[in-house]
């Protein structure tokens, strides 16, 4: 379907131009974004009046993801983050430009590949925040990028994009891809700034593709398609499986009762993060309950070295000094665990 040419080949004409520019209205007219805006109201208001709604728990059950949750297999919860917003003000933003650019690039791609973009936006938003530092972000501004992107591509050639791409909006859009980080960096707010290039990019990358293969036979004109959709399937798969991830191998080994998994997993983690002396613990703990001592000692000593003060790693060494009946060394951690605990 070619730009310009909406739902059918009417948008072309000068009537169906015209309810291009119009205001947003909750008809027929726009019903992937009526759905969105309505999707997004209800979830993200409904949050912002709930009690305690910055909660874990609560973010949750409103399907919010990340870590975890994904690890387990719950990739859906990529697309409601994009939804979620928390506070009022950052809802009220978004959701202003989500009405203004929304019902204008709906009405000139048309409801069907606008839908299809939209959630492929999300997917890539989604993927590009959680496979970063900004895991867990929530907020349609990553989607608001990606509209503002595709309109902006679409300006040269369409009255309607230019009229909510003019120059402040272009301003302050690309401005803000400058001064997030900054803003990030200097700890005053958490901006999504990968999420927001992500969608950028998207959305450039979206319109420009279209545009020089619309001409392309069934075939070839396939070939961008699937060559995101493998990209976003290994992304996805990477996501549920961070193989580099210390992180999910800790869960991994954390949620595991067999004992090789277990071993395997945080032998892993010490591999990708040396320091994480959690890992070093329990694997000394694993040892020490399949009664190999020695195995135990090497691993809770190096916890000892790393953190003298550790009142926990001292009664471990106590409990297994006394197991191997070492009296000199069960005095020696009973006389440090004393002296941790005085110094707390």
């Amino acid at each position: 379907m070619g730009e310009g040419s909406g739902r059918s080949a009417q948008s072309a004409s000068p009537r169906c131009s015209s309810k291009t520019e119009s205001t947003f209205t909750f008809q027929v007219e726009a019903p992937v974004s009526s759905l969105l805006f309505i999707a997004s109201s209800v979830l993200s208001l409904t949050l912002i009046f709930a009690p305690r709604n910055s909660t874990i728990g609560v973010l949750t059950v409103f399907g919010w993801g990340d870590g975890q949750l994904f690890w387990q297999g719950e990739l859906w919860r990529l697309w409601i983050n994009s939804l979620l917003h928390n506070n009022i003000f950052h809802y009220l933003f978004n959701i202003y430009w989500v009405l203004r650019f929304s019902p204008v690039l709906e009405a000139l791609i048309g409801s069907r590949r606008y839908l299809v973009l939209l959630v492929t936006a999300a997917w890539v938003v989604g993927l590009a925040g959680n496979l970063t530092w900004e895991a867990g972000g929530i907020g349609l501004s990553g989607l608001v990028y990606f509209m503002f992107a595709y309109l902006d591509r679409l300006r040269p050639e369409h009255k309607a994009a230019r009229r909510v791409c003019d120059g402040p909006t272009r301003v302050l859009f690309y401005s803000w891809l400058a001064i997030g980080p900054l803003i990030t960096l200097a700890g005053l707010v958490a901006i999504g700034n990968v999420v927001h290039l992500a969608g950028l990019v998207f959305g450039l990358a979206a319109a420009t593709t279209f545009r020089h293969t619309r001409s392309w036979g069934p075939p070839r004109r396939l070939v961008p398609a699937a060559a995101l959709l493998t990209v976003l399937l290994a992304g996805s798969a990477y996501l549920h499986r961070p193989t580099l991830n210390s992180d999910w191998h800790y869960w991994k080994a954390y949620a595991s009762t067999d004992l090789m998994v277990q071993l395997h997993h945080y032998q892993r983690v010490l591999e990708l993060a040396p320091d994480n002396n959690a890992a070093r613990y329990n694997l000394g703990l694993l040892h020490y309950e399949q009664g190999d001592f020695s195995g135990a000692e090497q691993y809770w000593l190096q916890i000892a070295s790393r953190e003298p003060a550790n009142a926990e790693i001292c009664r471990a060494l106590f409990s297994l000094y006394a197991r191997k009946g070492d009296a000199d060394n069960m005095e020696f951690w009973a006389r440090r665990f004393e002296h941790t605990k005085q110094a707390l």
